[in-house]
Parts: structure tokens; C-alpha cells; sequence
């Protein structure tokens, strides 16, 4: 088998966690946590279905799988990137939030 051509499980596998990726993005964008977080757990059960036969793979498909593995690292790192700027967007708004509302306090004590 050549590295250019994976075998039809190969690809499917590669689809599915595609498919994943584009629903994690979809619900970060839309703010969607108990989405997100269903997604990943049924992300993490493919995966790890996938790896547990991985051992037996002959090496130039293990070296695809390694990439994949990698790319999906990497697209990880930018959807936690996202999530931690708008954690950080939301606490400066909270925090403007709570403000406001102890000015409100204090003018209504007057």
C-alpha cells in the first residue's frame, strides 16, 4: 500500500475526526459549552477505539496516523487559544458588570 493512497478505513477515520473538528469550531463560535463538551467526549471515544489498534499498523501508516495525530494537536491548540481569549473577554465583562452594579448600589443607598 502506498503512503499516498491510505486504505478506505484510514480515510474514513480521517473524515470522522474532520467532522468532529468542524463541530468543536462551530459550537466555540456559538458559545455552545455543553455542546462542545459532548463532541469531545465523543471525539475521545473514537479516538481512542482508532489507537488501540494502531500497534498493529504497518509504519508508513503509522507514520499518517502520526500526522494526523499532529494536525490535530495543532488545531487543538488554536480552539483552546480561542476559548481562553473569550474566557478572558468574558471575565473583563463580568468584571465591568459587577461595577456597575455596586455603583448602583451605592446610589441607591443615597
Amino acid at each position: 500500500m502506498s503512503l499516498d493512497f491510505p486504505d478506505p478505513n484510514f480515510l474514513e477515520w480521517q473524515q470522522q475526526l474532520q467532522g468532529f473538528a468542524d463541530n468543536i469550531q462551530e459550537c466555540i463560535l456559538k458559545a455552545e459549552w455543553e455542546g462542545l463538551a459532548d463532541i469531545l467526549d465523543k471525539r475521545q471515544v473514537c479516538l481512542e477505539q482508532f489507537f488501540a489498534g494502531v500497534a498493529c499498523l504497518p509504519e508508513h501508516k503509522k507514520l499518517l496516523v502520526k500526522q494526523v495525530a499532529q494536525s490535530m494537536l495543532e488545531q487543538d491548540a488554536v480552539f483552546i487559544s480561542y476559548i481562553e481569549e473569550q474566557k478572558s473577554l468574558s471575565a473583563a465583562q463580568q468584571s465591568v458588570l459587577d461595577r456597575g452594579r455596586k455603583a448602583m448600589q451605592a446610589y441607591n443607598s443615597y
